[in-house]
Order: C-alpha cells, then structure tokens, then sequence
C-alpha cells in the first residue's frame, strides 16, 4: 500500500482504501480497480490523493484509526448538523452525543492506536472531515490526559462542533484559493463568536462545549482570536482542540495549499510549542502520530532508498524500514528491513514524495 496523488494514478491500479463522500455514500471501495473514467471523476470531485495497493509491499495495509462505520455515522452527523443549522432547524443535541460517544468508545479498545493514515476527501467535504479528525484526535489527547468520560465527552461534543459558525461564513470564501483581503480574514474570524452562540443557545450542549467553537483559535502568546487570550485564560479543552485543530488542517490538501507531510506538520507544532500551543498538550498528541506512516518513501543516511513498514511506538520517529534502492538507485534483488529504534547510528534524512518512482 501507497499513498499516491490522483495526477500519478493510472488505470488498473487497485484502491486500498474507499473514497467516502460526507453523506455517507461510498463512491469507489477499497479494492475496486481505477479506470480512465474513475481517475477524472476523482480529480472532478477535488480528491488530491488516494492509497493504492502496491504487490510489492502486500504487508503493508491502510488502516484508518476510526473504523468505517464509525466515520461514516460522524460525518453524516456533523453534516446533519450544518445542513440542519443553514435551514433554521436546530441542533438534534442527543444524536450528537451519541455520536461522540460511539467515537469514545472505538479510540478506547485501541491502546496501541497511531495516527497513522488520513481518511480521502473530497474537496466540498473538507469541513465534514476535518471535524470528525480533529474530535479524533482531541479524544486521544484528552485520553492521554486522563480525562474521564464525562470531561471527554464535554471536549468531543465542542470539537466535534468547533467549526459550526462557518456555517454562515459564505462558501466562496471558505475555499478562495489565494490569499484572504483583511475585511475576508475578519470575516473568517467571525466563525469562532458565531459557532459560540449557535452551541450555547441549544439546552442540552454544555457551555464548556461551546466555548472549545469560541477558544480553538487562541493561542498561548495572545496573538490568536477572538478575544487574544493568553496561556490558562484559554480552557484546557481550548488548549486541546487548538493542537487537533492545526494538525488536521497542515496535513491536509487545500486549494491554496498541497498538504503538509506528517513529519513536518509535526515539526512545526514543536517550533510553536510554548508559544502559540501548550507544550504539553503538543507531547500529548505527538505521542499518538506517526511521523513517517507507513508506506512513506524514505532516504536514510547511508543512502539507501526504502519504503516505511512499521512504526515503533513511543519512538514514532524512527520507523522500520525495508530497503528498495541501493545509493545509486537501483532497485535492490533483495529488500530487508533496518529498525531505526536499534540502528541508531542510521536516521532518515529525506521523505521522498516523487510518486514516479514506485509507480
């Protein structure tokens, strides 16, 4: 299994993940074989990457850190619930906590759980998706931090609904693919005030959960917004959902943006760390990614070309890794395998995104 971008497929590569559309339709299965036709719907619909099976590396799987029937049940109710809000409805509240709960549940029973992978978008589904991934991930963090079921239900419930105020941001600008006017960024900032009073106003959602929709933007030093709130003025699950928040949109493919490659959306937390994002919360979650995910093409120090097979946890940063190519590029007769957690004398050097050659 690979990760390659929808411009490198080609017809009678195989699907090793399916491509999911927010209202819970499956538009290719895992498995299914592309053609010319799927390739250019593909691009159509915005996707900018899928994973493919690769015969070489028939160990490697793609294996999402939700199940399927867990993301698909999230997305079609965080997009209930925006589709709901536009039309005047309100918040079906014990639907959402249902949902939040079913999340809890599955992120529990995996105690050796890595972020590992990221779930295929279409582009008009990102908001959808983006939800569901970062009330993932601030699930994990919370449980990493001890919290206990009643606190990370109060944190899955706002991050799950942090993004709900773009609701009545216009589309248009939501997806401008060059830079933001300043009277366009002041709207954009508008989302956090507007999510805060669309959660606080339904009965059964509490208002911690609401204020995560007003404090996921805040930022340690005070340069962030609404309100530049500084260090603990900004809540724990503020603090949470900050971190989940800015992962999930580094690694993701935007129009005005390719996506960030995990390791480097990783790096850029830690040189934020402290002053923008609370170091410990940024431990916390870094303890849960993997920086290089398997099926990553990777340079190591020696020269030697291979491809990511296994991440050793808590060391995610040095992976295990099967030799392809000799320094000279050439492909090796036969592949083996170097734990970077015993060979500490060899370290990746470069994250190899040229999809040309294991194509």
């Amino acid at each position: 299994m690979r990760r390659i971008s929808t411009k490198h497929l080609k017809p009678g590569m195989e699907l090793a993940q399916s491509v999911i559309s927010s209202d819970g339709k499956v538009l290719l299965a895992k498995g299914q074989r592309l053609r010319d036709s799927y390739i250019a719907r593909l691009v159509q619909l915005g996707v900018y990457s899928v994973y493919v099976v690769d015969p070489r590396f028939p160990d490697i799987d793609a294996v999402d850190f939700l199940s399927e029937r867990t993301r698909l049940r999230a997305l079609r109710m965080v997009r209930t619930a925006c589709t709901s809000l536009i039309a005047g409805s309100v918040l079906d509240a014990p639907a959402i906590t249902d949902i939040v709960d079913m999340l809890i549940d599955d992120l529990s029973t995996k105690p050796d759980l890595l972020i590992n992978m990221f779930d295929i978008r279409l582009q008009d589904d990102y908001t959808f998706a983006h939800s569901v991934n970062v009330c993932s991930f601030a699930i994990l963090i919370g449980m990493s931090c001890a919290l206990n079921r009643d606190q990370l239900r109060e944190l899955a419930i706002g991050a799950l609904m942090h993004d709900l105020g773009k609701t009545l941001v216009p589309g248009d600008l939501l997806k401008k693919p060059g830079p933001l006017s300043p009277v366009e960024y002041e709207q954009i900032q508008e989302h956090t005030s507007a999510g805060f009073e669309i959660l606080r106003r339904q009965g059964e959602i509490g208002l911690l959960s609401a204020h995560i929709a007003f404090q996921h933007h805040e930022r340690m030093d005070g340069s962030g917004y609404p309100r530049g709130l500084t260090g603990s003025e900004i809540h724990l699950y503020g603090r949470i959902v900050a971190v989940a928040d800015v992962y999930d949109a580094l690694v993701s493919d935007r129009a005005y943006r390719p996506r960030f490659l995990p390791h480097k959306a990783a790096e850029l937390l830690l040189e934020q760390s402290g002053q923008f994002f609370d170091s410990e919360i940024v431990h916390h979650f870094l303890q849960q990614v993997a920086f290089y995910p398997t099926g990553t093409l990777v340079r190591l120090s020696t020269g030697i070309i291979g491809v990511v097979v296994d991440v050793n946890k808590p060391i995610t940063t040095r992976p295990i890794v099967r030799a392809l190519y000799d320094t000279e590029g050439e492909e090796l007769d036969d592949y083996y395998e170097l734990d970077l957690s015993i060979n500490n004398d060899i370290s990746i050097i470069e994250v190899i995104a040229d999809e040309t050659r294991l194509a």
